[in-house]
C-alpha cells in the first residue's frame, strides 16, 4: 500500500516482553514495586528498573531508512533504571536510560532517535514536601497535559502504542511545578517549557474529584502565554481535556475529549490557526490473573485548511502534528491481549487506522522529521515514578 494513499492504515504489533525480577504486580501490566537500599546519609532510596523488547510489522512502509522504512523490525524498546527519595522533607526522582515510542498510524522510530528526544536522563526532579498534602517540584517533569503513565494521570498503560489523542499531548517538560490535595479533590499548577522548547512560557493545570476508590474524573488546561519562534503551531497552542477513569477488580477504563486551539505565531508566515479535536475510551478486562485483553477507540480532527509556515531553524509544517494534512480526519481501533506471569509480560497490539480527507502525500508525511516540535512521547513502559497519588 502506497504511504500516500487515502486508503486504511493497517499496522500489527508483534509481541512486546518487559522483564523484570521484582515482585507480583497486578493483572495489568503495571510498573513493579522498587527496591529498597540504604545510602548513608541519604537514607532509604527506591531503585527500580526495566527491560522491554519489541517487534513490530506494518503494512505501510515508510521511505525512509530505519524501523519506518522496514515491514519487518524489532528493538529494545527500554532499558532503563529509575532512583528515587521519596520520603522526607527533600526528595527526588531521576530516571535514565534508553526507551522508545509508538503511535498508532504513525512511522516508527529506532530507540536511538527517540532517546534523543528527551536524553539519556529523561526525568530528574527535585522535590519539597514540607507536609504530606502539598509539595513543590522542579526540574524535568511528568508533563500535566496528556494521559500517559508519566503523568500520573493513569497508572497504568493498555496498549503498547499511544492513540491518536496521545500524539498532540506533553510528556516531559522542564519546569517548576506545585501540588496540593485535600480529601477527594487534588489540584496542580505548573510553569513549564510546554513541549520540551527551552521557552518558559506554558501556565498549565489540572483538576481531579474522586468521588470514590475507583473512580476519577481529572480536567486539564493550559497554555503558552507568549509565543515561541521556532517549535511551531503545537507549542504556540491552548489545550483542554477532560478526562474519567476506572479501577476496578477485572474491568479497567478511562475516556477523554481533548480539544486544542493550534495558533500559528507572531513568527511564522502562516495566515490561519487550527483547531484539534479528539475522543477516546479504552478498556481492560481480565479474564485471570494472567490474561486479560485491551481495547481502544479514537478519533483525531483537524480543522485548519492552510498549511502552516516556516519559522527560524525549522522545516515546514503543515497544520497538524499527526501529519495526514490539513483538515484531515482519522480513527483507530487497537487490540492488545496481554499475558503477565509475575513481571515477566507479553503484549501484542493490533491496530486499524483510518485516515481520510487528507493532503496528497501527506499520509505518513512525507515531510516528518523525528524532531523537537514534532514528537514529544516517550515509550509507555516507564518504571513508577512519584505521581500525585504516592506523594500525598
Amino acid at each position: 500500500m502506497s504511504h500516500n494513499s487515502p486508503k486504511p492504515l493497517l499496522t500489527a504489533m508483534a509481541a512486546a516482553l518487559f522483564i523484570s525480577p521484582l515482585a507480583d504486580a497486578a493483572v495489568l501490566p503495571a510498573m513493579p514495586p522498587s527496591l529498597y537500599i540504604h545510602a548513608g546519609p541519604l537514607g532509604k532510596i527506591a531503585v527500580g528498573g526495566i527491560l522491554s523488547v519489541n517487534g513490530r510489522a506494518q503494512s505501510n512502509r515508510f521511505d525512509q531508512s530505519g524501523p519506518a522504512g522496514k515491514y519487518f523490525s524489532a528493538n529494545v524498546t527500554d532499558g532503563l533504571v529509575s532512583v528515587a527519595k521519596n520520603h522526607g522533607l527533600i526528595q527526588f526522582y531521576l530516571e535514565a536510560g534508553a526507551y522508545n515510542l509508538y503511535g498508532v498510524g504513525q512511522p516508527a522510530m529506532s530507540t536511538g532517535t527517540a532517546t534523543n528526544l528527551f536524553g539519556p536522563l529523561p526525568l530528574a526532579y527535585l522535590q519539597i514536601t514540607p507536609s504530606k498534602n502539598f509539595n513543590v517540584q522542579i526540574g524535568k517533569l511528568p508533563a500535566i497535559t496528556g494521559i500517559t503513565p508519566l503523568t500520573g494521570l493513569i497508572s497504568n498503560s493498555y496498549n503498547v502504542q499511544f492513540g491518536l489523542g496521545g500524539w498532540q499531548q506533553q510528556t516531559v517538560s522542564r519546569g517548576i511545578q506545585a501540588n496540593y490535595s485535600a480529601g477527594p479533590f487534588s489540584a496542580s499548577l505548573a510553569w513549564t517549557d510546554g513541549y520540551y522548547s527551552k521557552r518558559f512560557n506554558w501556565a498549565v493545570g489540572q483538576l481531579t474529584y474522586s468521588p470514590t476508590a475507583s473512580s476519577t474524573f481529572y480536567f486539564q488546561g493550559g497554555g503558552n502565554l507568549g509565543h515561541t519562534s521556532y517549535i511551531g503551531p503545537l507549542d504556540n497552542s491552548d489545550f483542554y481535556l477532560l478526562g474519567y477513569s476506572y479501577s476496578g477488580t477485572k474491568w479497567n477504563m478511562f475516556a477523554y475529549l481533548q480539544y486544542q486551539k493550534l495558533l500559528n505565531g507572531r513568527d511564522f508566515a502562516n495566515l490561519n490557526d487550527g483547531n484539534q479535536y479528539a475522543a477516546s475510551i479504552d478498556g481492560n478486562y481480565a479474564f485471570t490473573k494472567h490474561y486479560s485483553l485491551s481495547a481502544r477507540l479514537d478519533y483525531m480532527a483537524y480543522s485548519d485548511t492552510g498549511t502552516f509556515g516556516t519559522g527560524s531553524s525549522q522545516t515546514t509544517l503543515v497544520g497538524n502534528e499527526m501529519g495526514y494534512g490539513p483538515g484531515s480526519r482519522a480513527v483507530s481501533l487497537t487490540l492488545t491481549p496481554i499475558y503477565q506471569y509475575k513481571h515477566w509480560f507479553v503484549e501484542g497490539d493490533l491496530s486499524y487506522v483510518h485516515a481520510y480527507h487528507l493532503t496528497a502525500g501527506e499520509a505518513f508525511w512525507a515531510k516528518w522529521q523525528p524532531a523537537q516540535s514534532i514528537c514529544r512521547h516517550a515509550e509507555h513502559r516507564y518504571p513508577a515514578v512519584m505521581t500525585k497519588e504516592h506523594m500525598f
